[in-house]
């Protein structure tokens, strides 16, 4: 397994207001510098197991049973949330509405597959949600089925990457709904997210989304860029910011630096769908 040091004296993170995602505008709003010589833990975990045993002794007898029962007991959330809206237009979120100390990690596309990202993810259970397109998952669907492992889930980001807010209704209800059919070929439960390309979308990709059984269209406050955390508002990371990444030569870094500013900034990993849930 590949040598992961934590320990770090001076981490500098560059914040920038919005960063330039395929055709977006760069605001460049500050930098700070953290200084810490502790050892910022990447672990993070999505359930916690407990065991409890019960044992019997019959009088008249000297054999003893004993009974051990396994409870998986979900770490997150530790506040109650409400389900995702069943009817109307699905909602357009780009943070969560929790005051429990996470953020989501949501990585998009998929046309790098880094085989440290994967080993990263599986060494320190780090739950991740994806965003792909057809070409990708149909290339490499055991990749991404390991890197949900430990959390997280499958979602749509359209079949082919267009900019929907540009295409019809019909359109846009091929293009999304058509992509969550092909995750389906891979898994057996399709994510019920969606994240629109270019992060632009209109009334009618709501519509698109929710004919399909999709219940939210995500975008984001905070972007992983070179090894590097950059703020959309602020310079730290707030409860319930959605995270974006994407499958590039630079993820394996990314995720090392989310990593780090969340332990140092009292934050943790959980998995999205934990906190925005199926209607009942």
């Amino acid at each position: 397994m590949m040598g992961i040091s934590p320990r770090f004296h001076l981490l500098t993170v560059t914040v920038i207001g919005l960063l330039t995602v395929a055709g977006g505008t760069a605001v460049a709003r500050s930098v700070s510098s953290v200084e810490d010589s502790a050892q910022p833990t990447l672990t993070t975990t999505s359930s916690t197991v407990i065991e409890t045993t019960t044992s019997s002794t019959t009088p008249s007898s000297t054999t003893t049973s004993s009974t051990t029962t396994t409870t998986t007991v979900p770490l997150w959330p530790l506040t109650p949330v409400k389900p995702l809206p069943a009817v109307g237009l699905v909602p357009v979120l780009s943070k969560v509405d929790t005051k429990d100390p996470v953020v989501f990690l949501t990585i998009d596309d998929g046309a790098i597959r880094d085989h440290r990202v994967l080993e990263l993810v599986e060494t320190y259970k780090i739950p991740v949600s994806l965003f792909l397109n057809e070409g990708p998952l149909r290339a490499d669907p055991d990749y991404f089925r390991r890197i949900t492992a430990f959390g997280g889930s499958i979602n749509s980001h359209t079949r082919t990457h267009p900019l929907l807010t540009r295409m019809s209704a019909g359109a846009q209800r091929e293009q999304i709904c058509g992509m969550k059919n092909v995750i389906a070929e891979y898994v057996f439960v399709p994510g019920h997210l969606m994240r629109a390309p270019f992060g632009e979308s209109n009334a009618a990709t709501q519509t698109a989304s929710s004919s399909c059984g999709i219940n939210a269209v995500l975008f984001w406050h905070v972007v992983l860029n070179g090894g590097k955390v950059q703020y959309q508002q602020g310079n730290a990371l707030q409860p319930g910011d959605i995270i974006l990444a994407h499958f590039r030569t630079d993820l394996y870094d990314n995720i090392l630096a989310l990593s780090r500013q969340a332990a140092l900034q009292g934050m943790r990993i959980a998995p999205i769908e934990a906190y925005l849930p199926l209607p009942n």
